[in-house]
């Protein structure tokens, strides 16, 4: 049980621990920054709850071997997400590293896509569900295509069907397969809908298919106010016979009344040597030559730490330029030099938005992407103090950044703002704070 959870010993204890005690509510929230494993462990703790043995890995019990194909009836997926970037490893390691294990890597990623259009989602909302239901028997067929070896014993008809297809021909597979997820990935919903919270309450009522129903909602930070209260409904009166599950990697823009009825449990950010068993272990690279799971998982998207950084020096130049043509010229050199160079901040903001997937919005794996654009192009500010001809007029100018940047982070992390909105807010205010104008209070 939660061997294949790495980095996470605190929080996989107190998993254990409660377990063991019988003592795990039926509420409980998974909170920790991005990339720190809180859906594989939720994905982990549903196949306990249902295992008839002991819940190691490789349990040969009929639960368990449903929940390794994530086919279970007793499971539900909600929540946005993107999948881009597990589908696109997943595809590379079947190429890099073919085998069982990389196959079914594959197949879980594809099946965490597919099973956010179940129809238990969408009781009452047909007519939503037809639209991809084209896309989602397409990905089936894909996923059936790559699965290694016949059907487990037990396992819905269909779930996994025997596939004649050698490691190449299922890596090719793959690969076509993912431009039918993307198709498929932009159907999702943005937020977490009111129907689909009040659909899973009525799912959640039924009797389970073995032991125990799990409902996982990511992103739970993300859901409107409608969906959040329907949500408070059932999470007040949970079923006994279900368990809640929710994630989130800003537990302060949660609401209060959600918090005080789930039992937390905390994920860290994984060091680096965490990050290289992680990226060798799991996902198949012998020789990781990154330092962290955000730099590796980024290769699949464009976004790397070198890129940011550059896209960071950008916004900072842009915005002393915007400072400067307000103002007047700079007399401090390093700081008149950074703002020549300038680009513009929308074009700045519009370029490091592309870059990174609107910073990460909707898409948890690259939600560090805003925390490190600030801090990055902070640190270019911190530089100028350093080099010759900096001044007073470089140490406001850091100054002033700092406390903007400090006020974003809180405005992001705290009331789910949009980080191009809030870049905006942070240009706008540093170039009146220059200016004379309102922003001189700002911060």
């Amino acid at each position: 049980m939660f061997e294949n959870v790495l980095g996470q010993v605190e929080a996989v204890s107190s998993l254990r621990a409660d377990m063991g005690r019988g003592e795990l509510p039926g509420s409980i929230m998974f909170e920790g920054p991005p990339l720190s494993a809180k859906l594989s462990s939720a994905l982990e703790l549903s196949r306990a709850l249902s295992c008839e043995r002991d819940a190691s890995w490789n349990c040969p019990c009929p639960q368990c071997a449903r929940h390794r194909t994530l086919v279970h009836q007793d499971i539900l997926l909600m929540g946005p997400k993107s999948f881009r970037e597990e589908l696109a490893i997943g595809a590379a390691m079947m190429e890099r590293a073919p085998g069982t294990a990389s196959r079914y890597f594959f197949i879980r990623a594809a099946r965490k896509l597919v099973r956010r259009f179940d129809r238990e989602l969408y009781e009452g909302e047909e007519g939503r569900l037809s639209k991809a239901m084209p896309l989602v028997r397409s990905a089936l067929e894909g996923i059936d295509a790559c699965a290694p070896g016949t059907a487990p014993l037990g396992a819905p008809a269909g779930a996994l069907a025997g596939s004649a297809l050698d490691d190449a021909a299922a890596a090719k597979e793959a690969a076509k397969l993912l431009a039918t997820c993307a198709k498929l990935e932009d159907m999702l919903p943005s937020a977490t809908p009111v129907f689909q919270v009040r659909a899973m309450e009525f799912w959640a009522r039924l009797a389970p298919y073995g032991r125990k129903k799990t409902i996982i909602v990511e992103h739970a930070d993300r859901m409107l106010d409608g969906s959040r209260n329907a949500l408070l409904k059932i999470l007040e009166e949970p079923p006994e016979h279900a368990v809640f599950v929710l994630t989130t990697s800003r537990r302060q823009a949660m609401i209060p009344t959600i918090l005080s009825r789930v039992r937390r449990y905390r994920f860290v950010q994984r060091n680096g040597e965490e990050a290289k068993a992680v990226i060798g272990r799991i996902f198949k690279e012998p020789a990781p030559d990154c330092e962290s799971l955000g730099d590796y998982v980024s290769r699949y998207r464009g976004s790397s730490s070198s890129a940011l950084e550059s896209l960071a020096r950008d916004y900072a130049a842009a915005i002393a330029a915007e400072a400067e043509r307000r103002r007047g010229p700079f007399h401090d050199a390093p700081l008149a030099a950074l703002a020549s160079k300038g680009p513009g901040v929308p074009a700045a903001i519009a370029g490091a938005a592309a870059a990174t997937g609107k910073f990460g919005a909707g898409d948890e794996a690259f939600a560090w992407t805003f925390p490190a654009f600030l801090d990055e192009a902070g640190k270019v500010f911190a530089s100028l103090l350093r080099e010759p001809g900096s001044g007073l007029e470089t140490q406001r100018a850091a100054e002033r950044y700092a406390a903007l940047a400090r006020d974003a982070m809180t405005r992001y992390s705290s009331y789910n703002l949009q980080p191009a909105a809030l870049a905006e807010r942070l240009a706008d205010a540093f170039a009146d704070a220059f200016a004379g104008g309102p922003g001189r209070t700002t911060a």
